[in-house]
């Protein structure tokens, strides 16, 4: 909602910072006073940014020898890379070759040998010897007494060859065997096979059929498997991590410097890329810059800025605040880590300002000098684009999170918000930049913080910064408009009528406000306060008297008058001794503008000589609305006022009545001073006609019959029912056209 005072008239009524009290010095010597805040506030830049840029630091190059003897400034402990990076390789080449069992190939030399002893078998079951002999002798090698012998084996002699001939495979490729241990296996093999407890003839057999078998490994390379191990090697190798101590010797006077040496003291922050000189010609001009940008953007969008000595001073205050705050804790040592030290950055709740300029000041303004504080961020944390839009993100999500308030938990989703905006923003740096996970998780949780961070400073500092500027916020606002506030508790207790008036007055306001783009808050508040002037005399105001005797019939038309114009000074008194902020007051004050107090006039042109009655004298003495929020207050006021006194209220006479009053308003010259425009004017014509037809929309009573019968579980018929019902409505539009008598003390 941004800052709520822009409406306020009576700047006067505010009190200055200034140390003057008297008006004409006041003038006389505000240009001067400004001029020394901002001269100030600029030198408060410089010096911010000169300790960030002066601190102890070294310009040093490798292979030159340094003219100082250097020790760390504090503890701290990092990465050697280049050590770490020898060590992964070291790993990486330990590993050697990994080799995966070949299940498959066992098998498939375990189904030769059975279809070799099948064959071994059908060949025994020929009929002729000599062709027995022959196959035995050709196909396997035998010699004629190992063949005699083989043609009179038994089956079960043959089924006990074979499963030792399986067993011999299995025992020597249970393990595995690679391609180039085959033929060492195969040797071995027949050696076993001599030490067999069997014949010769049968062991020449099992070797025959070793020989018609083709061996081979099972136990191959696999190279990714091997890619694998060498990776596990690599990432079990930790971090060669290196300990500086505070007070311990980097480099020695006199001393040529290393590249070691020097990545020291970019770890500790004490190396220094340019001179000093340079460094602070370009700080200067990035300030003037700076400050030249603000000036024009203020210049071009909050111009009353510099009509009001107040906010210029809280502006530049929160601008010196805020980068004061980026440098203390972008300064602050969070670890001993390096990686998790750099950080910081996303730690520093630069929303803070972007939400207390936002709430005070101006929502355009706010995303401004967010853009600024990135800025400075960035340069402070040695110029890291990450950290300068992280900041940016959640600067922007701030300023709108507070935009609009309508209850205290908007400061809770406020820091939800930006704690998301920050989580989204380092994540995606992470993933851009392939950062580790446990770095990547250090950030979130730091950005998580920040969010959170950076809405309860917000929060905790705002109500002194109100107090202190004597600015009215969103935050002020809801707090008036909270009933258990002592003015609407009395208002309620002592002038019940009253009460009711001014909240259905603040509903019309309300939604008025939002269809012409106003505020809306600073309407409803407005319109709770408009009448606490009636306070004082309740009963003197007819929505009071409940049915008593009207004191105003005793009473001359001019002493009505005074008396009901009065309630306008009465409630500026009330809201000063309550503390009730200035823009609220001229609302109490611009309600009724100049109005003509119309029934009391009429009343004694009626009563005396018309031409001795002054019209001047039966008119509100009071200013005419300044801003749109008081002439829509003014407006509502009076609608709502006219309807409920309306006899008999259709769609259409609400229609009409709101637009003549609108008009008479308009032709009275009391929306001169407002920033309404005709258009607007139409738009609260129509919102006010909708919002009134809901309040006093036309209910049907139904006749006694039908209610009987609706009760018995009878549903009458609709046509019989339908006609009673418009007689019976007939009858009771005669009766309320009849005349009433005269009302007072509106």
């Amino acid at each position: 909602m941004g800052k709520l005072s822009k409406g306020e008239s009576a700047t006067k009524k505010q009190k200055s910072l200034f140390p003057f009290k008297k008006e004409g010095k006041l003038r006389k010597n505000r240009k001067l006073w400004l001029n020394l805040w901002l001269f100030l506030f600029f030198i408060g830049l410089i010096g911010v940014f000169v300790i960030h840029f002066m601190s102890e630091e070294y310009s040093l190059k490798v292979d030159t020898v340094s003219p100082n003897t250097i020790k760390a400034t504090r503890t701290i402990t990092f990465e050697d890379e280049k050590q770490t990076e020898e060590m992964k390789q070291q790993a990486a080449e330990g590993v050697g070759e990994v080799y995966v069992l070949d299940t498959a190939a066992l098998l498939e030399m375990e189904e030769e040998i059975g279809n070799v002893f099948l064959d071994f078998k059908s060949i025994l079951r020929r009929s002729s010897n000599t062709d027995k002999l022959n196959i035995l002798k050709s196909q396997y090698g035998l010699s004629d007494m190992t063949a005699n012998v083989l043609l009179y084996m038994e089956s079960d002699t043959i089924e006990a060859l074979q499963s030792e001939t399986l067993n011999l495979l299995r025992t020597n490729w249970r393990n595995g065997v690679r391609d180039i241990e085959v033929e060492e296996k195969t040797e071995k093999i027949f050696n076993q096979i001599e030490l067999l407890n069997y014949n010769a003839p049968y062991r020449e057999l099992i070797k025959a059929v070793f020989n018609e078998i083709e061996l081979q490994g099972n136990y191959n390379y696999d190279e990714r498997a091997t890619q694998m191990a060498m990776e596990e090697a690599v990432e079990s190798v930790g971090p060669a991590m290196v300990t500086i101590r505070k007070g311990q010797k980097i480099i020695d006077e006199g001393e040529v410097v290393t590249e070691e040496q020097l990545e020291i003291l970019r770890v500790l922050g004490l190396q220094r890329e340019v001179s000093p000189l340079t460094a602070m010609a370009g700080i200067i001009i990035f300030l003037v810059l700076i400050i030249i940008l603000t000036y024009l953007f203020v210049r071009q969008y909050r111009r009353e800025l510099f009509e009001k000595g107040n906010n210029l001073i809280l502006f530049s205050l929160l601008l010196f605040v805020v980068t004061l705050m980026i440098k203390l804790v972008s300064s602050v040592e969070i670890s001993s880590q390096s990686d998790i030290a750099g950080l910081i950055g996303y730690l520093v709740p630069v929303a803070t300002g972007s939400m207390l300029i936002a709430i005070l000041l101006d929502t355009k303004l706010a995303i401004f000098m967010t853009i600024i504080f990135s800025f400075f961020l960035g340069i402070f944390c040695d110029n890291q684009l990450p950290y300068a839009i992280n900041a940016f993100a959640g600067g922007v999500v701030g300023v709108y999170s507070v935009s609009r308030f309508s209850q205290r938990m908007d400061w809770a989703k406020a820091g939800l918000f930006i704690a998301c905006a920050n989580i989204g923003c380092i994540l995606a740096f992470a993933l851009i930049n392939s950062s580790p996970w446990n770095i990547t998780m250090y950030g979130l949780m730091l950005g998580t913080i920040n969010g959170f961070f950076a809405a309860i400073m917000a929060y905790g500092s705002l109500p002194f910064l109100e107090s202190g500027f004597k600015v009215t916020t969103s935050v002020r606002l809801l707090e008036l408009s909270n009933p258990n506030q002592p003015l609407l508790k009395r208002l309620l207790l002592e002038a019940p009528g009253t009460y009711h008036h001014s909240v259905l007055v603040g509903n019309l306001g309300e939604a008025a406000a939002d269809a012409v783009s106003a505020d809306s808050l600073l309407v409803r508040v407005g319109a709770y306060y408009h009448d606490i002037g009636k306070l004082k005399r309740p009963y003197f105001f007819i929505e009071n008297q409940l049915g008593e005797e009207n004191p105003h019939n005793r009473l001359t038309p001019q002493l009505s008058t005074l008396i009901i114009t009065s309630h306008i000074k009465d409630g500026l008194e009330l809201a000063k001794e309550h503390g009730i902020p200035p823009i609220v007051a001229d609302m109490i004050e611009q309600h009724h503008g100049t109005s003509l107090v119309t029934y009391f006039y009429h009343k004694a042109v009626e009563m005396g000589n018309a031409d001795s009655i002054k019209e001047e004298e039966y008119r509100y003495n009071a200013q005419k609305p300044q801003t749109k929020e008081a002439a829509i207050l003014m407006l509502a006021d009076n609608v709502e006022a006219a309807v409920r006194s309306m006899p008999n209220v259709t769609t259409e006479k609400i229609e009409v009545l709101v637009r003549k009053i609108i008009n008479e308003k308009l032709q009275d010259g009391q929306l001169n001073e407002s920033e309404l425009k005709f258009k607007d004017l139409e738009k609260i014509a129509e919102t006010f006609t909708r919002i009134l037809n809901g309040i006093f929309h036309t209910r049907i009573e139904y006749p006694e019959g039908v209610l009987e019968k609706m009760k018995e579980g009878v549903l009458p018929d609709e046509n019989s029912d339908k006609q009673q019902a418009e007689a019976d409505a007939g009858d009771k539009q005669d009766k309320s056209n009849q005349p009433e008598g005269d009302k007072a003390g509106g």
